[in-house]
């Protein structure tokens, strides 16, 4: 079970408070909670887990202290002589973190990440860390927010996965949404509303056309609209139904004949038929797709293709 953030919270507080005993020896717990902030009894708390606290249990590996509410003496602080801080390294990860948090609105608090931002950099005083940001050329996230808030049509440079290649769209975005460790663009193309993986926009740039996104109801539990798109019918091999935990398919029953080696129907949604092509030819020996029939053609005519191509013996000049 994970620490809560309360619990860690007081863990750094506790440890912090090494530190502020080294500095100032003989401090009386109302004096600690005056400077720290805390309440006495806290204070209390902390010194008492303090006192239990070390890297083994055994003697001289123990943090060592006599506390009273007179009187706060250290005597062997383990050598947690200085506050617990983010090494540079440290800091400038997060910092980059959040500054790309800062760049996709609607997903967090931005006035929260803002704040962040602007505390860590005032505490490590690294400047350079904004100052490798190219404000000439923007990356594609800033552009797209930049979009958002402009209300202003994109151009963007996208690989779709379901084509294997890139090219450039022209669409009005819509909002930004987070799903699966993914964060997409909503955006319209053609008349039609659709979705983009950021991290597959090769570029972005911000043109003059007003937006014409049509402010349609987001669904969260179905960004991508599978209730409306058709539906594949599949037959799983016995050894691949491990594909249902990185695609969107529901197992049906397995077969019970023992001449077609137990496989399992199941249903899939898709978005078009190149895709569904692509994807049953990718797993040609796990996945078997019955309907729709004119997708099942296809892809025995493309696998036909194939192996009459990797049969026909190299010509020997």
């Amino acid at each position: 079970m994970k620490d809560s953030p309360e619990k860690i919270t007081d863990l750094v507080r506790s440890l912090n408070l090494v530190p502020y005993l080294r500095q100032h020896p003989e401090a009386t717990v109302m004096e600690i909670a005056r400077d720290l902030n805390l309440s006495p009894q806290h204070v209390m708390d902390a010194l008492n887990r303090l006192h239990v606290s070390g890297v083994g249990k055994g003697p001289g590996e123990m943090i060592d202290l006599v506390a009273d509410w007179r009187r706060v003496t250290l005597i062997d602080d383990q050598g947690l002589d200085k506050p617990l801080r983010l090494t540079p390294t440290e800091a400038n990860a997060l910092l980059l973190t959040l500054e790309t948090l800062e760049t996709i609105p609607g997903l967090v608090d931005q006035d929260a990440v803002t704040s962040a931002a602007a505390k860590i950099r005032a505490a490590v005083k690294a400047p350079g860390v904004t100052d490798t940001i190219a404000d000439t050329d923007p990356g594609p996230a800033t552009v797209i927010s930049q979009a958002l808030a402009d209300e202003r049509q994109l151009e963007l440079d996208y690989y779709s996965t379901s084509s294997n290649s890139t090219r450039t769209r022209q669409v009005s975005p819509e909002k930004l949404f987070h799903r699966d460790g993914y964060t997409y663009l909503n955006a319209w193309e053609d008349g039609e509303q659709k979705s983009f993986r950021l991290d597959r926009v090769r570029r972005a740039s911000l043109l003059d056309e007003p937006s014409a996104a049509k402010g349609s109801r987001f669904d969260a539990e179905d960004p991508f609209g599978f209730t409306d798109k058709q539906v594949a019918e599949l037959l799983i091999a016995p050894d691949a139904t491990w594909l249902i935990d990185y695609w969107d398919i529901e197992l049906g029953e397995r077969s019970r004949t023992p001449d077609d080696g137990g496989w399992w129907t199941a249903t899939m949604p898709f978005g078009s038929p190149e895709w569904l092509v692509r994807f049953a030819l990718s797993q040609a020996d796990r996945v078997k797709v019955v309907s729709p029939q004119d997708v099942a053609e296809e892809i025995a005519r493309r696998a036909d293709s194939a192996r009459k191509r990797y049969d026909q013996p190299d010509s020997i000049e």
